[in-house]
Formats: C-alpha cells, structure tokens, sequence
C-alpha cells in the first residue's frame, strides 16, 4: 500500500467560501480559464504581502485549478500541465490533485457562480472521481460558458466547450443532458450555416451530433454538401473535402450508398484539385502529395478505372516513386473459419485475463498477457514453410524503407558461408515476424487486454508510479518519461508513447549492463569517451545472457533490424511518417516495453545475486 498523497495547499470548502474569491472572476476581462489566472495570481500576490497565508493557499489552489491545460481529445484525464520545461519542472495538473483537494472542490462547485469555471471544477471531479453528479453540473456549464465565447471567426473556444458537453452527455445515464446538448448544437448549426466565415465550424458542430447518434441524418447530409460545394466553388479545398466526407457519414446513417459514394469522390478530388493549384506557389512535392493522396482516395472511393489512371500517370509525372504499389502481406484470415474462431476466443481470453482486478493486478497480468516471441519455434516455423518451396532458394529478398528505397537485402539461402547463411536466416525470422507473429500477437492478445485496462479505469499518472519507481530497468530520472509513454500507450496514442519510450529503451540497456559491470562506452587514442547507441548495444554478447534470446530478437527486429521494423533509426532520423507509428509493431513494441519494465523488478533480482556471487 502506498501513503496517501498530502495537499500542496491545505483548503478545505469553508475556507474557500470564506474568501471572497468568486469576485475576482467576474472582475476578468477573459473569460476563459486561462484569463481568470490572472485575477487568482494577483490575489495571492496581496495575501502574501498582507501575511495571509491561508489567502495565499486559497487562491493559489484555484490558480491551479484555473491553469489546467485541457486536451479533449486524450482519453481519460485531458486537463494536463499548462508548462512543462526541458529539465523535468512543469505546473501541476489534475492528477496531482489529492483526495483533499478534491473534496474542496466538490464542496463547493454548486455554489460557483461563473459557468466557466463551475465547469472545469465539475469536469475536474468527473474525471479525477468519476463523480455523476458533478458531469450533470459539467455538461450543463459547458453549454453555458459557450454562449459567452460565440462568435463566426475565432470559434475554437466557442466550439470546444459545445464539444465536451458533448463528450460527456454521450456517456450511458446522462439521456436528459444529452438531449439540451442536441438543442444547443442543432440551433447553433442553423445560426451558421450560411455564415461564410464560419468555415469548419458547422462541420464540427455535425461531427458531435454524429458523435451522439442524434440528429435528421437526410437534412444534415444535404447541409453538409451545400457547404461543400460552397467551399470548393472558393477553392477552399482542405474545407470542401471535410463536408464531403461529412456528407458521406450522414448519407451512410441514412443508408444511402449512392450518394455516399458520390460524396467519397468528390471528397477524394478536392486532393486532386489542391495538389494542381499549389503546384504553382509550392512546388512539384507538394502537389506529388496531394495528387498521390487523391489517387488513394479515388481508389478508396471505387471510382472510374479510367479516373485512377489518368491521376495515378499525372502523380507519377510529378513523383516517379510511388509507394502506393507497395502492399503490405496479409493473412486472409477469412478463408479459414477455424483461424477466425481461434482469434475470437483468444481475444476473448485475453480480455478476460485483466478484467475485474484492480489497476495494479491488472498491469501486471497484462504486461505477461503474451509472452515474447520463441525464437526457436519461430525457426521451426520457418523451416517447415520452406522445406517444400524452392522460391528462397532461388531468389534472394529486399527489405524496402518508407520512401520506397531498398534499405537492405537478403541472398538466395545456400549460395553462402554457413556466417553468411546464419545472417541471411536471422533476417528472414525478422521478416517472418514482421508480417505474422508481431501482428498476431498485438491483435490476438494485447490490444484486446489494453481495451480491456481503460475500459475499467482512469489510468492516471499516479496510479503508474508503482510500475517504474525504483525500477532496476529504468536508470534514475527516467521514471517520468517511461510513465507518460506507458499512459499514452494504454489511450492508443502511439506518436507519443513511441517517441518517449524508444529512447528510453537505449537508455535502459545501457543502465543494466552498466549495472552488470559491463562498459558500455569506447575509448578512443586521445582519451575521448562516447557510448555506443543502440545499434551497438544489443550486439554485445552478455545482452543475451542477461535479457534472454527471445526478448533480444524482438528488440532487434523491432529497433535496428531493416528486415523488421528499424523503428529505432527511422523515427531518430525523422524517416518516419506520422502513420507509420499507428501499426501493430508499435503496439508489440509498447507491449514489450511495458513486459520489460515488469521483468526490470526480476532483472533487479539476478543483479543482486550476481553481485553476491562476486563477493
């Protein structure tokens, strides 16, 4: 059991309503949370002069409150830290709210007279407690804080407030909010649709109503074309093609194919239309991108054959490499009744092995949920598939990057030395796991188990510091960073949990084998030091010993191996696009760091009986 976080502040409810803080709400001039910092900040500022320290703690902790930075778009806790600096300090965020602090709000927050801020304290204890009555008081704040932010250009602030009453109204039990959120977007949507400068506010203000399953799905499909017709006639084309798409969705709610389809073309020209135009002002790549988009889309969108090629022959003109003749192998699982009821029930299974335990039972089980790949049965497996084939004898293999470049290559097997031969069968497993095992494995086993976590609970950074906290894997200092990168795993935001965990891997490796006596940097002739990166680090003999040849080959094929997924040196070298970190190696990878923060506990074990032995 760990010890119950203390209050940085020390308020309760009374000593808040004693204040006269509500006052310097209505004093601000913005009326969003962030402007009524300003007002909190300078009351402190007073009660510090005047040696009022309960003042100071009073609004100093509404300071905070007001200060949270809010992202709707994360699952969870979206009310982050409004600063965070490059040495580790940031502001406080909800999370590190306490059971105290939290009380103080929810003695309070019907008692809040401005509907900005009675919104984010009543969204704070949703979030934070999962408290109903306070989400009934959110939504309907939401709405109201709204109507004070409306306005045809600057939107956002309007809009974003409509959304998260939105968002919360769609959860189970809140019908009767969720029917005022329905008016309030409905008549907003009718107050701009034929205002010019709106822009992409109707589309989303529609796109909530679609979140809600509400609204005349026919009325709203014919809105949303007009407007993209509207657009494209301006050539505004990135907003033309969004009512496009949102055109086909209501159409498709209304189950009219033809015209969602017609919808989906129109919306894969607008690609088309914006690469032309802006090969002018921007240039032959820019077009080459929007043009390639447009032949994806028309493809997507099963248009004219004639179309496709005449748009695939001008993207070519423009960009003679073309990923889009590049396909992934896939398994067609649906020829094979036997394999998709063998999924089915090991996604089942593996659901089950998590649900229904509390958050830190329910870590453990799932970062053992699979277990990493066996290298020696992946061999068998590899060797049956070829015995009876002669294709990988006679031709050799390519391992293609991003850009379509052949980043390495693998001979015909036996035209080699049995090294040459050991090489060459080392990257074929790593290929036969890239396009099989890995993807099995983040489909079968971890994502079902990960739906499974959030589901069932908030996940919070404080709930995750059991996990790294004294980690042997984790070298010191790093604990925040692997803690961010395993929440935004669980919430399926894998740009960032990539970005913070593979470096962090590096750092790791580093950190154990430093702890084994192993040195991990080089000595060159005039004195200077420097330590081997990946690529070299898990080459070194005792990296097996200590982490175990299954583990090492996932962090091989996934990290540094061409003929798996290089994620290490592609993401490093900004090689990597954007979606090439939302794949199933992404997820095996976070699964598999999550297992070795696990095993970090057990690897701190062998340490200490390796340390005895030398002793």
């Amino acid at each position: 059991m760990g010890e119950t976080k203390q209050s940085s502040f020390g308020v309760t409810a009374d000593d808040l309503r004693r204040s006269d803080w509500q006052s310097r709400v209505w004093q601000a001039k913005n009326k969003e949370c962030y402007g009524l910092c300003e007002g909190f900040t300078a009351a402190a500022r007073e009660c510090t002069t005047a040696k009022d320290d309960l003042g100071f703690r009073v609004f100093s902790f509404l300071n905070v409150v007001a200060s949270f930075y809010p992202n709707y778009d994360i699952r969870g806790n979206p009310y982050g830290s409004m600063w965070s600096g490059f040495n580790g300090k940031r502001t406080l965020n909800a999370e590190d709210l306490c059971e105290d602090d939290l009380a103080a709000l929810s003695g309070i927050v019907e008692e809040i007279q401005d509907p900005e801020f009675r919104a984010r304290v009543a969204d704070v204890l949703w979030v934070t407690k999962k408290d109903f009555k306070a989400a009934r008081i959110a939504i309907l704040a939401f709405l109201q804080a709204s109507e004070r932010l409306k306005t045809d250009d600057l939107w956002p602030p309007y809009v974003e407030r409509l959304e998260r009453a939105a968002q919360i109204s769609a959860i189970r039990g809140f019908e009767t909010e969720r029917k005022t959120v329905v008016a309030a977007l409905e008549a907003a949507i009718v107050e701009y649709e034929n205002n010019t400068k709106a822009g992409l506010l109707c589309h989303h203000l529609m796109l909530a109503l679609l979140g809600l399953k509400e609204g005349d799905a026919v009325h709203y499909a014919a809105l949303s074309e007009r407007l993209a017709k509207r657009f494209a006639d301006a050539e505004d084309w990135h907003v033309a093609e969004a009512y496009w798409l949102l055109a086909e969705q209501w159409h498709r709610v209304a189950k009219k194919e033809t015209e969602a389809q017609a919808c989906l073309l129109a919306a894969a020209e607008c690609n088309v239309s914006r690469g032309e135009e802006g090969l002018a002002t921007q240039g032959a790549m820019f077009a080459s991108y929007w043009v390639g988009r447009g032949v994806e889309a028309l493809r997507r969108a099963k248009a004219n054959p004639e179309r496709i090629k005449t748009v695939h022959r001008r993207f070519l003109a423009l960009q003679k490499q073309s990923l889009s003749e590049l396909t992934t192998i896939k398994i067609d699982s649906l020829s094979n009744p036997e394999f998709v009821e063998a999924e089915r029930v090991t996604q089942e299974r593996s659901a089950a092995h998590v649900r229904g335990h509390d958050f830190q039972t329910a870590l453990v089980r799932f970062a053992n949920v699979t277990q990493p790949t066996d290298v020696e049965k992946l061999q068998q497996q590899h060797q049956e598939a070829t015995k009876n084939t002669i294709f990988d004898k006679i031709a050799g293999a390519s391992s293609i990057d991003h850009d379509g470049k052949v980043a390495d290559t693998v001979p015909a097997a036996g035209v080699g030395n049995p090294e040459e031969e050991k090489e060459a069968l080392r990257k074929r497993l790593c290929q036969q796991a890239r396009t099989l095992n890995w993807p099995m494995h983040a489909v079968w086993y971890i994502e079902p188990a990960r739906y499974a976590i959030v589901d069932e609970h908030v996940i919070r950074h404080r709930d995750l510091i059991f996990f790294v906290t004294n980690n042997p894997f984790i070298p010191p200092g790093h604990e925040g960073i692997y803690l961010r990168g395993i929440q935004a795993g669980f919430f399926g935001d894998w740009l960032t949990a990539l970005h913070l965990l593979i470096p962090q891997v590096e750092a790791s490796i580093r950190h154990v084998l430093n702890q084994y006596g192993i040195i991990t940097s080089t000595l060159d002739s005039d004195g200077t030091q420097q330590e081997r990166d990946l690529n070299q680090l898990l080459w070194i003999p005792d990296v097996e010993r200590i982490i175990g040849a299954n583990i090492l080959f996932d962090l091989r094929g996934l990290l540094i191996e061409r003929f798996g997924h290089n994620l290490r040196n592609e993401s490093a070298h900004g090689l990597l696009p954007e979606g090439g970190f939302y794949q199933a190696s992404s997820v095996y990878l976070w699964w598999l760091i999550v297992h070795l923060c696990w095993k970090g506990f057990h690897l701190g074990q062998l340490i200490n009986a390796n340390e005895g032995k030398e002793a």
